[in-house]
């Protein structure tokens, strides 16, 4: 099998927040969300406000695992309706924003192996992508990790969901992505480190799956074509000097 091109997953593949930023970023989204509140005029308790963000990362879970994506936009939508705010558009989007850039706050770390694999896969000239799903940290916050590391120069698209309105394993999100490589499924890899999502998108669509367990082993079912915990390993794979 000659592999073209191969596709990242974003989370827990290239990146993982080692520093586990997690709690702290959301209290500061609460803020940004508590200030827009009191300017129209709404003043939630604390429990309030965080029950209305909880029951919105719910809907947004709900959305993802029947492949529909939900963003900042939407969950601050829900908020502001949940709690009888009743804002104008223009707060909605910069509230929104608000939200999304507190994701430049995540302690994100390239995981094993990526910095060096990564310039030297687009070096013997494989085609470079990512297909990944988001969250509230929307995929135009995410590619400036790539360029703070000096990796997004080697990518030649990114696909997300935030830009898509669908989520893995949907097949737009790789039959996109793919065609903007111009290569096709039977030439191309995807690494990801979930099963239910990257390698079941991957399988059905005929691209050779491989899980990255470097940082959680998920062993659910589908079965990958490959496992690797070292992205250097894609050298071994694809039997390029390493």
């Amino acid at each position: 099998m000659v592999i073209r091109a191969i596709t990242f997953d974003f989370w827990n593949t290239l990146y993982a927040d080692e520093g586990h930023a997690f709690r702290a970023l959301t209290r500061r989204r609460l803020d940004h969300l508590a200030r827009a509140l009191a300017g129209v005029g709404a003043n939630p308790s604390n429990s309030e406000l965080y029950e209305a963000y909880k029951d919105g990362f719910a809907m947004y879970l709900a959305a993802w695992r029947e492949q529909r994506h939900l963003g900042a936009h939407e969950h601050v939508s829900y908020i502001f309706d949940r709690l009888g705010a009743h804002p104008d558009d223009g707060t909605v989007d910069r509230v929104a924003r608000c939200v999304e850039e507190v994701g430049l706050g995540f302690h994100l770390t390239l995981q094993r192996g990526a910095a060096e694999s990564i310039p030297q896969l687009a070096g013997a000239g494989i085609k470079l992508g990512i297909i990944s799903d988001t969250g509230l940290t929307p995929g135009r916050v995410l590619l400036q990790f790539l360029e703070r590391d000096g990796l997004l120069e080697h990518f030649s698209t990114a696909t997300f969901s935030d830009q898509t309105g669908v989520a893995k394993p949907h097949p737009r999100m790789f039959i996109e992505t793919l065609t903007a490589l111009d290569v096709p499924p039977s030439q191309a890899a995807h690494v990801g480190d979930m099963p239910r999502t990257d390698i079941a998108g991957a399988l059905s669509l005929g691209i050779m799956a491989i899980r990255f367990a470097g940082y959680d082993d998920r062993r659910e079912p589908p079965p990958a074509d490959a496992v690797i915990r070292d992205h250097r390993s894609l050298l071994r794979i694809l039997e390029l000097p390493a």
